[in-house]
């Protein structure tokens, strides 16, 4: 029987005799439900097969003893002996023995690719379990291995229940499906519930119809479903009311055909329904005919007791009777009770098991010191007389801080280090008080930290339970600000590096749960980082542009005018004009020019001929 993650538990079937239950750290512990007395408690070993996720009792045989003069009936009891299977979070299945307090053989072949959600024995020597992987996988406990396996998919099953006379199994995830486990096809399916199962039971009534029983998470009640193998998405027979969540079921059909179905819920009550097969109804919600409800003997105060588990006696002079256990799962009590149907609620007053469990303990100690017979003096504060050599005053100092001050008090800086560092031993202390109070405020102060030794040590010396709210803080700081974002990544970084076997212990969806927020950061910066990195080289070519013309001084002396467009086209066109008539008229000037320089020139050309002329006559006359 499994129950979701918290809650694996099932009592043994010669009557109840026994209790089984495993807590969150996935530690076995077996009830005697007679004597009140924990029986054994065995830890499964986590490298090999890893905590227990989901339990049922078998009965298997023993080895047979040799030649003895003892009766066969002898050998028959000794024959059949009470084992328990379990599921672990590897997907493997193992039988605890409890003759020999161990793991007594882990069964071979094809097991879950991740853990074991649920599991079901039929009676006949075989056992079904449901996985995360979505497959139901069938074992033969006289071969030792897995024989036949099928899909249940898309759901993930999270309970399964075993139906004799149909020889079907019930797999509950949002939908209720049935197989049949001869042809592994789909017969049936029933929908009603809006979350997923948490809690199934199968019940077989005298005139051969069988019902289902479940409840879903967020759920205040119990549906009817039953199994006629087919039909399509098919309503509930009946519906049972709830006061609160409920995370156990237990049902009995009686000789005379009165159906009892019993549920433990959240809040401790346990609900007891007393129903006709024959008259069951869909259009009508069933209230419970009688309510446990267990309260502690207190002479102050009136405080209640939690109830585990209920179990219905199928003993046939203590039918009548209701088996639970109340108390927590490491302190358990067990009682038959037999319910007042009379009065809508049945209050139970009882000691608390803690405290039994501390007088238990006290009697030990005293049984202990006196079988060694050692004496611890007993001394009353009041007659303690404290000798000093400072004097020391008589009145009564009477702390009358406020609870305001005080708590302004734990926000006190660390104390400073040289090179001024905060004191390691103070900020770690300062982290997990954060961590445990929620406090934002103090949460940035400690997560603010640049230096990466002080984040080094600090986490070093981080409890390994503070790890998981510690991620979480950290990638909601990874979608804030950029100053928070770099050093959320230095906290993560050196996280990722110190406490790096407590994150791969993990379970890999649970471990991509809770690291999906920052990888998806990660991944949406990523994809945003060629853009940005345009844009950058864009500005920085503008700015050093700027700067290098700033340094140039290339326009101070205005060597570079611009005029922009005219606005006016007839503007444009007339000094167009003008423009064209100032070039005509320097075209005029040079021609003039070139004129008067030509008649100079040939005046200058004729001078020199005539002072060439007069130079030779003057020659000839002096020859």
């Amino acid at each position: 029987m499994s129950l979701g993650k918290k809650h694996v538990l099932g009592f043994s079937p010669n009557g109840g005799q026994l209790f089984a239950s495993v807590d969150e750290q996935g530690i076995l512990r077996i009830w005697d439900t007679e004597t009140n007395t924990l029986k054994q408690e065995f830890t499964p070993n986590l490298q090999v097969s890893g905590p227990c996720t989901a339990l049922t009792w078998v009965s298997l045989a023993g080895p047979r003893p040799k030649k003895s003069r003892k009766s066969l009936q002898a050998q028959d009891a000794a024959g059949e002996q009470l084992h328990i299977a379990l599921g672990t979070l590897k997907g493997s299945v193992v039988i605890y023995s409890l003759a020999e307090g161990k793991i007594d053989r882990t069964l071979s072949g094809d097991s879950h690719d991740g853990p074991v959600t649920a599991i079901v024995y039929d009676n006949a020597g075989h056992l079904y379990t449901a996985g995360a992987d979505c497959r139901v996988v069938v074992w033969s406990l006289t071969e030792e291995r897995s024989i036949a396996e099928w899909q249940v998919g898309p759901e993930k099953p999270q309970n399964i229940a075993y139906l004799q006379k149909s020889r079907a199994l019930a797999v509950g995830s949002r939908q209720l499906k049935v197989y049949d486990v001869k042809t592994k096809e789909l017969v049936e399916t029933f929908t009603g519930h809006s979350g997923e199962i948490n809690a199934i039971s199968g019940i077989a009534c005298t005139d051969g119809t069988e019902f289902v029983l479940t409840t879903a998470k967020m759920e205040r009640v119990i549906c009817f479903w039953k199994i006629d193998r087919k039909g399509k998405n098919k309503p509930s027979a009946c519906t049972l009311l709830m006061e609160d969540l409920a995370y156990c079921l237990a049902s009995e059909v009686r000789d005379d055909g009165q159906l009892r179905v019993a549920s433990v819920t959240r809040n401790g009550n346990i609900h007891i329904y007393l129903l006709n097969v024959n008259s069951l109804s869909a259009e009508k919600f069933v209230k419970p005919k009688v309510s446990l409800q267990i309260v502690s003997d207190g002479a102050d105060t009136v405080e209640p007791i939690l109830a585990v588990a209920a179990h219905f006696v199928t003993d046939s002079t203590r039918s009548h009777e209701i088996l639970f256990g109340y108390g927590s799962r490491q302190q358990l009590q067990f009682e038959r009770f037999t319910p007042n149907y009379g009065e809508k609620l049945n209050v139970i007053v009882r000691a608390d098991p803690k405290k039994l469990y501390a007088k238990k303990k006290g009697k030990q100690q005293q049984g202990f010191q006196a079988a060694t017979k050692v004496l611890k003096p007993v001394v009353s504060q009041k007659n303690v007389e404290y000798n000093s050599s400072l004097p020391i005053s008589q009145k009564k100092v009477q702390n009358e801080v406020p609870m305001e001050a005080r708590l302004q008090h734990l926000k006190i800086q660390g104390t400073k280090l040289s090179g001024g560092k905060l004191q390691t031993q103070s900020k770690t202390q300062l982290l997990m008080q954060a961590l445990h109070s929620k406090d934002q405020t103090m949460i940035q102060a400690v997560l603010s930290t640049q230096d990466t030794e002080t984040i080094q040590l600090t986490l070093d010396r981080l409890p390994l339970e503070y790890v998981s709210s510690l991620v979480n803080e950290l990638s909601i700081l990874l979608q804030g600000k950029h100053a928070n974002v770099s050093s959320a990544l230095r906290w993560l970084h050196v996280l990722a590096s110190t406490h790096t076997s407590v994150l791969m212990s993990e379970d890999k969806e649970a471990l991509r749960e809770k690291l999906a927020v920052c990888l998806g950061v990660a991944e949406q910066r990523m994809h945003c980082l060629s853009e940005a990195l345009q844009i950058t080289g864009r500005v920085n070519l503008i700015i050093s542009q700027m700067k290098r013309n700033a340094d140039n001084h290339l326009n101070d002396s205005n060597a570079l005018i611009l005029d922009e467009d005219p606005e006016d086209p007839t503007e444009a066109v007339e000094d167009a004009l003008v423009t064209e008539n100032n070039w005509s008229d320097l075209e005029d000037q040079d021609d003039s020019s070139k004129m008067v320089s030509d008649d100079e020139l040939a005046a200058d050309d004729d001078l020199a001929t005539d002072d060439v002329n007069a130079d030779t006559d003057s020659d000839e006359s002096m020859d």
